[in-house]
């Protein structure tokens, strides 16, 4: 038997197969598409598991919560006591820039930045009474720039917002919303969402629901008495609460999750909290952390502090829907 002495010889497609064989185990991490004779290296998503169990289908994002406060003020500005309950919340966020806008201010925001919306434009710009357009505005401030909305009778309890999101849940979450009825309520109650301070990032698909459910309450209002969105008077309005304010909000972002993750949403996951929860891109807050003194914890259950006092100093609780440029007598 005779040994050759010739060097075995491999076909260049046997060695790209081999460095791609090499590649792949070696470096599982990443794959390596090419485009245009040019390589691209693209992460591999994280795999499930390492997302909270109480984020199902949550998504990372990219953006943080932009750093500005958003007060919408009456015709009266703003009162003493109102500003130092502003004061208490500027102070203590220093990198937050805040905006004040006026019922002109707001107007011509809207047409502005929702020209692309005539429907949203020629609704709000004809909405009767001040709590409907302040209720709708929030929602558009919110859903084009993002940031934090503030009623002015509202005081922060000394914790910076850049804290108010559990480190975990940070790069999750695009919507953050507290119970205003949550603990200590009888069977059966309602819960809703409190409006008087709010969350969220840019472009949040939960804001853009309650958006087109605002338009739809209002169509059903004009369609029920035969009249224009200008012509709705105070009765034909019924419960604002209900069209534009926590019940609605509440009912859009229940109605946009399950929209989103199906049956892996169940609004009792969500009651009777005792720490934040993540549910899909929505963080709940407990009812202590923007309405204590609406629930009923007792000191040993709270996980958390207050992040904020609302004084329920609202003006929008009489027949004119709002405050009005001279006193009614």
């Amino acid at each position: 038997m005779f040994l050759s002495n010739r060097r075995p010889t491999f076909k260049f497609s046997s060695i790209v197969t081999l460095i791609a064989l090499v590649l792949v185990f070696c470096f599982p991490s990443y794959i390596w598409p090419v485009t245009d004779g040019e390589a691209i290296r693209i992460p591999i998503p994280a795999p499930s598991s390492q997302t909270t169990a109480s984020s199902p289908k949550a998504t990372p994002s990219a953006t943080a919560f932009p750093e500005k406060i958003w007060y919408k003020l009456g015709p009266r500005g703003v009162t003493e006591q109102a500003r130092k309950w502003i004061d208490s919340c500027l102070d203590i966020n220093p990198t937050h820039k805040s905006k004040f806008m006026t019922d002109l201010s707001g107007d011509a925001y809207v047409k502005e930045h929702f020209t692309h919306r005539p429907d949203i434009v020629n609704t709000f710009l004809a909405l009767p009474f001040p709590i409907l357009k302040a209720d709708f505005l929030r929602y558009l401030l919110l859903f084009n720039e993002g940031g934090i909305y503030f009623d002015l009778d509202v005081s922060c309890e000394g914790l910076p917002i850049h804290d108010w999101v559990p480190e975990q849940y940070k790069k999750y979450a695009g919507l953050v919303v507290g119970w205003e009825f949550d603990v200590g309520w009888w069977d059966g109650f309602m819960r809703q969402f409190a409006t008087w301070t709010i969350m969220a990032k840019p472009r949040s698909p939960h804001i853009s629901v309650m958006l087109d459910d605002i338009l739809e309450g209002l169509q059903e209002k004009t369609k029920e008495y035969n009249v224009t969105i200008a012509e709705l008077t105070w009765t034909m309005v019924g419960d604002v609460v209900d069209l534009t304010g926590p019940r609605r909000m509440t009912r859009s972002i229940y109605k946009s999750l399950k929209a989103t993750l199906g049956d892996g949403f169940d609004q009792e996951d969500i009651a009777a909290l005792y720490e934040p929860k993540l549910i899909g891109d929505v963080l709940v807050l407990p009812g202590y952390s923007f309405a204590l003194s609406s629930n009923h914890y007792k000191p040993e259950d709270m996980q958390g502090p207050a992040l904020v006092t609302h004084h329920f100093d609202g003006s929008w609780k009489n027949d004119h829907g709002g405050e009005t440029a001279d006193p009614v007598l």
